[in-house]
């Protein structure tokens, strides 16, 4: 699950596109900020040493917020008193917009908690069915 979210994020970012602002600052996600950043651009979007350092800080965010609670939705919008919000629209971010790109993406359901989604097929050795 973690690694459709990235890609599925990287894409609505425009990571994929040459040259776009994800590219250049080797932030895949557009963060503001992250452990491994060593600076910011001049719209204060983080700046990444190399591209496996910019991918570690989006799989960061995405477990973290996974392990906050909550949905897909709540992702991107916020959570009162408890996440702000990947793209809260007071930032002149379409939330839900970005929500439904995502869940399109990875076919997850926008109003699930994450941690209660499944995250692929059943692993026989797990004794998970």
């Amino acid at each position: 699950m973690i690694e459709a979210l990235a890609i599925a994020i990287a894409t609505f970012e425009g990571f994929f596109i040459p040259n776009s602002r994800a590219q250049r600052n080797m932030n895949p996600g557009n963060l503001r900020a992250g452990p491994r950043a060593i600076g910011k651009d001049d719209a204060g979007y983080a700046i990444y040493p190399s591209m496996d350092a910019g991918w570690a800080d989006l799989r960061r965010q995405i477990e973290r917020n996974i392990g906050r609670g909550v949905t897909l939705l709540e992702f991107f919008t916020g959570k009162p008193g408890v996440y702000a919000g990947y793209a809260p629209a007071a930032d002149q971010n379409h939330p839900l917009n970005y929500a439904r790109f995502v869940a399109d993406k990875t076919g997850l359901a926008l109003d699930t908690p994450l941690d209660q989604q499944a995250t692929g097929p059943p692993d026989p050795s797990s004794g998970r069915t």
